[in-house]
């Protein structure tokens, strides 16, 4: 009788099942190593590639600079205003009887002019009432030193009141306050006709005549008609740069329609502007409202400060400048960044000059780009227009 032998087969069995795994395994392992190799070796070539390249070459357009002697002038924007202006009130009460010829905003009057008369009969009879009582105080001071003399030659009395030295004290005093309420009733009766206090325009009018006036009421405002005030506020480096010709400038004030005057600095105000942070220089104007274009208060306007030259200014476009108010410079054929100092600026044209070195002749980049880097090796083009002079 035979035997199977099951222990062996299954041996065998398994022992081939290993062996065909591990082939399997070796084979899906080149397999797997064959496609990532075609993936890099096709990534390679595709467009899209990590490709170490050589930086490109910029092209620049350059304009040579050197800087030179000039005036540059510093220009500002300003608001004018008035000089005295006074609200002019009635310091006593009456009717209006009279009114300068031809009142109104605008009008010119001398210092002492006539503005306005109100009805001044109760004040005249007031005058004379005090004059009254003057001339009774004069007369019972010298009654009471007629009796004083009488009684130093009887040279009974002993007191002071016998003496009649009390009664002349008193005396004395009613003649000074009857002698002082003279003077108020004249100032009084002389208030009644007011007048210019200064050369003067009218700004505003309030007044009628026959209107009734109580003291103290608003008749119109007045301001100085033979000056005006432009307020200019200066930042921290114009101030720098009018600071050593502060006593050296020539100013024109140019107004809204073009037309422009000399003007003068009046102070300069010792603290800055609690609002704008900035130097306040007030200017004047002389005799604003004469002419056919008269200057007006509450106007903006142009100031213009042209200081002796200065040294090292360079003229250049304005396309120079880069958005944080500096220049890119080519030495060589490389980009280096360098600060200026803004002296003035227009829509086509700035002046400046460099804080290092502001003697040296630069190659200015006409056109500066946001990407530009210090150090960046540029192909240069020269640019001999008109405006690249300096």
């Amino acid at each position: 009788m035979s035997h199977i032998n099951y222990s062996g087969n299954v041996a065998t069995n398994s022992s081939k099942i290993r062996s065909k795994s591990r082939q399997l395994g070796l084979i899906a392992g080149i397999g797997l190593f064959c496609l990532i190799v075609l993936w890099l070796l096709g990534d390679a070539e595709s467009p899209g590639a990590l490709v170490v390249k050589p930086t490109p070459t910029v092209r620049v357009t350059t304009i040579e600079v050197t800087g030179t002697a000039q005036s540059v002038a510093v220009e500002a924007s300003g608001i004018t205003m008035s000089r005295w202006p006074t609200v002019v009130s009635a310091t006593v009460s009456g009717r209006v009887t009279a009114l300068a010829e031809n009142m109104s905003p605008g009008r010119l009057y001398n210092a002492g002019s006539l503005l306005v008369r109100l009805q001044n009969t109760r004040y005249g009879a007031d005058v004379e009432s005090a004059r009254a009582r003057v001339a009774d105080a004069r007369l019972r001071l010298a009654h009471v030193k007629n009796e004083q003399i009488v009684a130093r030659e009887v040279g009974t009395a002993k007191s002071a009141f016998g003496r009649f030295e009390l009664h002349v004290t008193a005396a004395e005093a009613e003649l000074q306050a009857s002698m002082a309420a003279l003077s108020a009733a004249k100032q009084e009766l002389a208030d009644t006709r007011i007048t210019a206090p200064f050369p003067a325009v009218i700004i505003d009018e309030g007044v009628s005549p026959g209107k009734w006036i109580n003291a103290g009421e608003p008749l119109f405002t007045i301001a100085s008609s033979e000056s005006l005030q432009v307020k200019v506020e200066l930042s921290a480096s114009k101030w720098r740069r009018l600071g050593q010709f502060r006593e050296k400038l020539t100013i024109e004030i140019v107004d809204p329609d073009g037309n422009s005057r000399p003007a003068q600095v009046r102070y300069h105000s010792p603290v800055l502007d609690a609002v704008t942070r900035q130097r306040v220089v007030m200017l004047e104007v002389k005799h604003p409202y004469e002419g056919p274009s008269p200057l007006l208060p509450n106007q903006q306007v142009k100031v213009r400060f042209e200081a002796p030259p200065a040294e090292h200014v360079i003229k250049a476009p304005a396309s120079v400048l880069t958005e944080d108010g500096n220049v890119w410079v080519v030495t060589g054929n490389q980009l280096h960044l360098e600060h200026i100092e803004i002296l003035t600026e227009q829509p086509d044209a700035m002046w400046f000059r460099f804080v290092v070195e502001p003697e040296k002749t630069r190659k200015l980049v006409r056109y500066p780009l946001s990407s530009m880097l210090s150090g960046q090796v540029v192909n240069v083009s020269d640019d001999s227009g008109p405006e690249s002079t300096s």
